[in-house]
This record gives C-alpha cells, sequence and structure tokens, in this order.
C-alpha cells in the first residue's frame, strides 16, 4: 500500500516533535516508579542530565554502611540547583567540593531526631524535630527540612523548606559561605 505524500508530510510533523520530546525525557532519567529506598532515590535521582549534587552523592553513599539521610537542596530542579551551587562558589564546584557538599547533608541514620547529629563530613549539627508549625519538619543549625515521605528502611530524604535569596543547604567544614543560609534560624 503506497501512503499519499501529504499524509507522509503530516505523519514526519507531528510525530518528529514527538520523538525528539520523548528523546529529552528518555535522557533525562525519567522514571515513573517511585524509589522504595534513599539509596534507590539517589541513584534515580543521579540519571538525570545536570544533577551534580546526586551523581555526586551517589559516589559518597557507595562508601556508607546502613542507613541514610540525604538532605537534598535541588528541591526547584537541576538547573536552579546548578546555579545554586554556582553562585555559592563563584564558579561550578569541582567533584571534590560537591562530594565535601555531600558529605555535610549526609547522616548516618535513618532519621533525623532532635539533638544533636553528625554529618558524614564530621560536623556536630545541633537538631530540632516536631516543630509546631511544621508537621515532619525539623530544623539542623538553622536551615529548617522537611522529610520527603515515610522514612524508609535504609533512611529518608529531607528537602529544604524555601525561602528567598540563602542557600538551601548546610555548607560544608571546609567551606566558608560567604552567602547566608537559605532558611535562617528562625
Amino acid at each position: 500500500m503506497h501512503l499519499p505524500p501529504a499524509v507522509l508530510a503530516l505523519g514526519t510533523i507531528v510525530s518528529l516533535p514527538l520523538l525528539l520530546i520523548g528523546g529529552y525525557v528518555w535522557q533525562a532519567g525519567l522514571d515513573l516508579h517511585s524509589p522504595s529506598s534513599a539509596r534507590g532515590w539517589i541513584e534515580l535521582c543521579a540519571r538525570g542530565r545536570e544533577d551534580v549534587f546526586c551523581k555526586a552523592a551517589q559516589r559518597v553513599v557507595n562508601d556508607v554502611k546502613g542507613p541514610v539521610i540525604l538532605i537534598y537542596p535541588g528541591v526547584t530542579g537541576d538547573h536552579d540547583l546548578l546555579a545554586s551551587l554556582t553562585r555559592w562558589k563563584g564558579r561550578v564546584p569541582t567533584a571534590g567540593e560537591l562530594e565535601a557538599l555531600v558529605r555535610a547533608n549526609l547522616f548516618e541514620a535513618a532519621a533525623l531526631q532532635t539533638g544533636q547529629m553528625r554529618s558524614l563530613d564530621g560536623q556536630l549539627r545541633q537538631v530540632t524535630c516536631d516543630l509546631p508549625d511544621q508537621r515532619r519538619g525539623c530544623r539542623l543549625d538553622g536551615l529548617r527540612v522537611v522529610r520527603r515521605a515515610e522514612p524508609w528502611n535504609d533512611g529518608a530524604l529531607y528537602l529544604p523548606a524555601t525561602q528567598e535569596n540563602r542557600l538551601d543547604f548546610l555548607p560544608p567544614l571546609s567551606s566558608l559561605s560567604p552567602v547566608p543560609l537559605r532558611n535562617g534560624g528562625g
């Protein structure tokens, strides 16, 4: 069967944009299943084309045994996270700087608890949970975070409670951040 040229042209016009969109989504790491673990979430996130934080987190988590808590600063997406990290360093951070940042935002535990907790980079953090104005929320040295979902068997994921003009992660021990934390002390 031979199709008329007009039908072929229309098919090409309709299918080409769909193929381009589909190819972009596939490469960006879209996965329609919900991860069942903290490590699974990190692995899924690391598939993103530009998520340099998750790629560094995946490398760091490979060396950690047991449950992990990750404070993930990229709640608005890969582009905004990379821009925020670039503002923080004044340039695109190196792989080593990203791994140091991950260690400052990674804890060996199943969930955040009120008291003192040590991040993977050795910093002792003051944690206050069960905040009256935030269900599932905690404060770590002034950074307000919210647990994404119920804790998994191998840890939990926390996202910063957003405010404007500040960083939304805990800076590493080796860094003196010229920009204040996103969620100041109150």
